[in-house]
């Protein structure tokens, strides 16, 4: 809109300037038909110098502001990132780093039947409708679920990850976080591989592949499964939460050893 009307008012002062008596086309005229073109030769040209020594830096300017504005939206989403996780590390531990459940975890019904109730609220929250609350509700079950399972010693990990439920696989993820276990790694990676159609399990899923990597080496990934990681990155859009943990998930693969 600018550039239309920035153009549309030199060619007009261009024309006024021709049709007084007495005019012609001169310095004057070449210089406002200049200014007209200008806003539509940035992708041709990084600068138009008119007479005079008038410098008009375009495309270069224009490069500038974009590329900061995208490193300042990437500092904001590797910052809510950065608090997401905070939280997390917040709700499920106190000063003497023992865990206690938060609001959803009904503990009366003993370990199984809490991670199923958290699971079944975990679903019952994904169907409402998309909001800020919605989305700290689903951190604080995420909370609990990280809670409720590293307290387990006999949760089923390679049964949840394979489990019918996205509450179910959450509370995998869940357990990987907080208790990261190489031996899980393949099946880890492919579950969170597959659940790309939900967004807030696949974000956590990512930081639980991460915190595997963590404790066993970077080198551990199959190279089928990197594959599938760079291929889910293509996808997700730029703006993306996923995006910024995904990238810290694969830039530890590229910087580790070759894949197996």
């Amino acid at each position: 809109m600018i550039a239309a009307v920035v153009t549309c008012a030199a060619v007009a002062a261009a024309v006024v300037h021709l049709v007084r008596p007495g005019l012609s086309i001169d310095g004057v005229t070449v210089v406002l038909l200049a200014v007209a073109v200008v806003p539509w030769l940035g992708d041709l040209f990084d600068s138009i110098e008119l007479p005079g020594g008038t410098k008009l830096q375009y495309r270069q300017l224009a490069e500038r502001v974009e590329a900061a504005e995208e490193n300042s939206a990437q500092a904001g989403r590797t910052a809510d990132d950065a608090s997401r996780t905070a939280r997390i590390a917040l709700v499920t531990r106190t000063g003497d780093d023992t865990v206690t459940p938060g609001p959803y975890a009904d503990t009366s019904a003993g370990p199984a039947g809490t991670v199923e109730r958290l699971a079944d609220e975990y679903a019952r929250v994904r169907g409402t409708p998309r909001s800020p609350a919605r989305t700290d509700r689903m951190e604080q079950i995420f909370a609990d679920l990280v809670t409720v399972t590293r307290q387990r010693d006999d949760f089923d990990v390679e049964a949840a990850l394979t489990s019918p439920a996205p509450g179910i696989r959450l509370a995998a993820y869940a357990r990987q976080y907080a208790r990261p276990d190489g031996e899980y790694l393949d099946d880890l990676t492919q579950a969170v591989l597959d659940d790309e159609a939900i967004a807030f399990s696949q974000y956590w899923g990512f930081h639980a592949v991460v915190a595997v990597l963590d404790k066993v080496g970077a080198g551990r990934m199959r190279v089928d499964h990197v594959a599938g990681l760079e291929a889910c990155l293509a996808r997700l859009p730029a703006d993306s939460d996923r995006t910024i943990v995904l990238r810290r998930l694969l830039a530890k693969v590229h910087q580790a050893a070759t894949p197996r």
